[in-house]
């Protein structure tokens, strides 16, 4: 029996009472909502990238039997979510080194953040699911505002993105799953244009989940990101308004109206570094975390600034 036939057997038990011809208008209404649905499903199946499918059935499968894992993963819905990343990823052109020092199991992956819109965080995610072997599913780590986002939210949890609360992102680990982790948080993504590729403080959860979890870290650094979208101005009355953590403005803003937001094709280069491990208690003192945490943050900050010096063109 067609969802169609149920509802309208469904519509037919529930409503006795009602004019018949109101009953077969509602039938017909929904016969045509399930075609449209239909067509829409077929469509997007259509758009699904074929290395991008293989890659996420060679995944673990962690889902239940309704097609979710427990952080609201969906295999099939990430197929086409990944399909329309790579998108992106092949509109930046990135090339990518030392995706081999991604290792199997549990792994803390750590980048410098940037770029108004985290397209530094579709890079280095696409490019773990199809160029890592075996391909690896990016957690990554979302910050509370993310989650109050209608629509937005729900997308990002389908493809894998999980609130980044230390209970998720430990469960995460304990299941040997790779976390993606942006110690700047939106002061790294939000930093305005005369403080490019300069690493803002790191926050020190990423290191405690790394000690308790007995993690490696994966340092990364990101080229590219902070010449996507030029922001020269945080305006925070506007970023209170609107509940974001900044709302940027582009100096292109009276020349090019909303399309000073549209990313340029800037060329993105990502160095995935040699894992770190730390020893020590996951309970420590601040000053004794923030130690190791300045060490992972020292050895972005050179990748970052030796990937500045060897890169020609901001667009090549």
């Amino acid at each position: 029996m067609s969802l169609a036939d149920k509802f309208s057997e469904l519509l037919l038990s529930a409503s006795k009472d009602l004019p018949e011809d109101f009953v077969l208008k509602m039938n017909e209404i929904a016969s045509r909502l399930l075609n449209v649905a239909q067509a829409a499903k077929n469509t997007q199946r259509h758009l699904i990238d074929p290395e991008v499918s293989e890659a996420i059935d060679s995944l673990p499968n962690r889902v239940n039997e309704q097609g979710f894992d427990a952080w609201g993963f969906c295999p099939e819905e990430a197929k086409f979510l990944y399909s329309i990343s790579r998108q992106i990823y092949n509109y930046f052109r990135p090339e990518i080194y030392g995706i081999e020092n991604v290792p199997a199991g549990r792994v803390l992956l750590v980048p410098n953040h940037s770029g108004q819109l985290p397209f530094d965080g579709v890079v280095v995610g696409v490019s773990a699911l199809l160029q890592a072997k075996p391909p690896r599913l990016v957690r990554a780590m979302a910050e509370r505002w993310v989650s109050t986002l209608p629509f937005i939210n729900e997308l990002f949890a389908r493809s894998g993105v999980v609130l980044g609360d230390p209970i998720n992102c430990r469960n995460l680990l304990e299941d040997d799953q790779a976390i993606l982790v942006f110690p700047e948080g939106a002061r790294g993504s939000g930093k305005p244009w005369q403080q490019r590729y300069q690493l803002q403080p790191f926050g020190r959860g990423f290191m405690r989940l790394a000690l308790q979890s007995r993690a490696p870290i994966v340092p990364i650094a990101v080229i590219g990101g902070e010449e996507s979208i030029i922001s020269i101005h945080n305006w925070k009355g506007l970023a209170k308004l609107l509940r974001a953590p900044y709302a940027p403005i582009s100096p292109l803003l009276p020349i090019l109206g909303p399309l000073a937001y549209f990313p340029l094709p800037v060329k993105f280069r990502v160095y995935f570094g040699e894992p770190m491990m730390f020893d020590g208690p996951f309970d420590d003192e601040d000053s004794i975390i923030q130690e190791k945490v300045d060490q992972v943050q020292a050895r972005i900050q050179q990748m970052v600034n030796d990937g500045l010096q060897a890169r020609r063109s901001i667009f090549f």
